[in-house]
C-alpha cells in the first residue's frame, strides 16, 4: 500500500518498500511595478499569497528574482534602459512559457545591455534572473554559482547579511544543498532563514510578504525533514506553514489542500492514522470548492490507502472510487493508476 502526492509534489523519494511521497512543486507570487513574476519551482513546492484560489497550476507562487525593486523600471529614464526593461521582460515571458533556451538568450543579451550602461544594479538583477533559470532547469552547480555571485554583489554594494534579499537568496542555496546532498549546508541554511524572517515577522506581524517567505521557509525545511524521517519536526512544520497559508489566502486555497495532504501523509508515517484521515478527510471537502484544482483525486486516494491500512474496506473503496472518478474527468493518468491500484488492493480483501 502505498500514499500518492506525487502529483501535489514533484520530486519522488522513496521512503520505505510501502510508502512514496514527494517533494511539493512550489510557486510563490509577488509582482513588481505591476508586472508579475512567476517563478516555478519543481522541487521544492506550494502555492502562496495567490489571489486565485483556483489557479490550475499545481505549484506556490514565488517571485521569479529575488531582487524585487532592487532595479526600477522607469523607462523615462531613455531609450537605452527602455530597450533593457523589453529585454528582461521577454525574458522573463520565456520564462513563464517554459521556453528556457529562449529566455536565457535574451538574459545574455540583456546582460550585455546593462553592461554596456554600467547599470551596476540592472546587472546584479539580471544575474540574480539567471541563477532562478538555472534553479528551474535543474541546472544545480550553475544556479549555486550565480547566487554566490549575485550575494557577493548585493553585499559589497551595502546590503546586510539579514537583508530580505540576502535571505532569498540563502533560502534557495538551502534547497539546491539539500538536493545536492549536503545536508549539514541545507540545515543550517534553512535555520538561518527561519530565525533572520522571524525578527522581520516579529517587527511586522502583517507584512504578507514577509509571512510568505517565512511559510516557504517552513515548508522547504519540512520537506527536508520529511525525507530524513524526522517525522515530529517535518510535521511541526509543516504545521506552521499551513497555519500562514491559511491566515494570508484563507482555507478554501490549493496551498490548503497541499498543505493539509502533507500534514496527513506525515501523521501516516507516525501511524497516527486517526489524525491522518482528519487532514485528508478536510483538504477532499476544501478540494471540492476548487473545482480547477488538477491533481485532488490524490488526496481522495491518499485518504482511501489510509482506511484500508485501518481495515476499514468500504471507507476506502468509496473514498478510491471517488479518486479515479475526478482522475478520470481531470484525464490525471498517474493519479488514475493509483486509483485503481487501490481498487485492485481492496477487491483482494473483500
Amino acid at each position: 500500500m502505498m500514499l500518492n502526492v506525487s502529483r501535489l509534489v514533484g520530486r519522488h523519494i522513496k521512503l520505505n518498500n510501502n510508502l512514496k511521497t514527494n517533494i511539493p512543486i512550489v510557486s510563490y507570487g509577488l509582482s513588481v511595478n505591476n508586472f508579475k513574476f512567476q517563478y516555478l519551482y519543481e522541487s521544492s513546492n506550494r502555492s502562496y499569497n495567490n489571489n486565485n484560489k483556483n489557479d490550475n497550476t499545481t505549484c506556490y507562487y514565488f517571485l521569479l528574482s529575488s531582487l524585487f525593486g532592487f532595479f526600477n523600471f522607469k523607462e523615462e529614464d531613455g531609450e537605452e534602459i527602455s530597450e533593457l526593461i523589453i529585454t528582461i521582460k521577454r525574458s522573463i515571458l520565456s520564462i513563464q512559457r517554459n521556453e528556457f533556451k529562449k529566455a536565457e538568450q535574451m538574459l545574455h543579451v540583456a546582460l550585455r545591455q546593462a553592461q554596456a550602461l554600467q547599470n551596476q544594479n540592472a546587472i546584479t538583477y539580471i544575474y540574480d534572473l539567471m541563477a532562478n533559470l538555472a534553479f528551474e532547469t535543474k541546472q544545480l552547480k550553475k544556479a549555486e554559482t550565480l547566487f554566490l555571485l549575485v550575494l557577493e554583489r548585493l553585499l559589497s554594494n551595502g546590503v546586510t547579511e539579514n537583508d530580505l534579499k540576502v535571505i532569498h537568496i540563502s533560502l534557495k542555496l538551502a534547497n539546491i544543498y539539500e538536493q545536492t546532498g549536503d545536508m549539514e549546508k541545507a540545515e543550517t541554511g534553512y535555520k538561518y532563514c527561519l530565525e533572520n524572517v522571524q525578527i522581520y515577522v516579529d517587527n511586522n506581524p502583517k507584512d504578507e510578504n514577509v509571512l510568505i517567505l517565512l511559510a516557504m521557509t517552513y515548508d522547504w525545511y519540512a520537506q527536508m525533514l520529511f525525507s530524513q524521517a524526522r517525522y515530529t519536526d517535518a510535521f511541526k512544520y509543516f504545521e506552521q506553514s499551513y497555519n500562514i497559508c491559511v491566515k494570508v489566502n484563507g482555507r478554501e486555497h490549493e496551498q490548503t489542500v497541499n498543505l493539509l495532504n502533507y500534514l496527513g501523509t506525515v501523521s501516516y508515517k507516525m501511524e497516527e492514522y486517526d489524525k491522518a484521515i482528519e487532514y485528508l478527510t478536510t483538504a477532499t471537502e476544501i478540494g471540492r470548492s476548487l473545482p480547477d484544482m488538477i491533481h485532488i483525486a490524490s488526496v481522495h486516494i491518499n485518504l482511501g490507502n489510509v482506511y484500508l491500512k485501518k481495515g476499514l474496506y468500504l471507507n476506502a473503496k468509496k473514498a478510491c472510487y471517488e479518486g479515479q472518478r475526478i482522475a478520470k474527468n481531470k484525464e490525471d493518468e498517474e493519479s488514475l493508476v493509483e486509483a485503481n491500484k487501490c481498487l485492485d488492493d481492496i477487491k483482494k480483501l473483500l
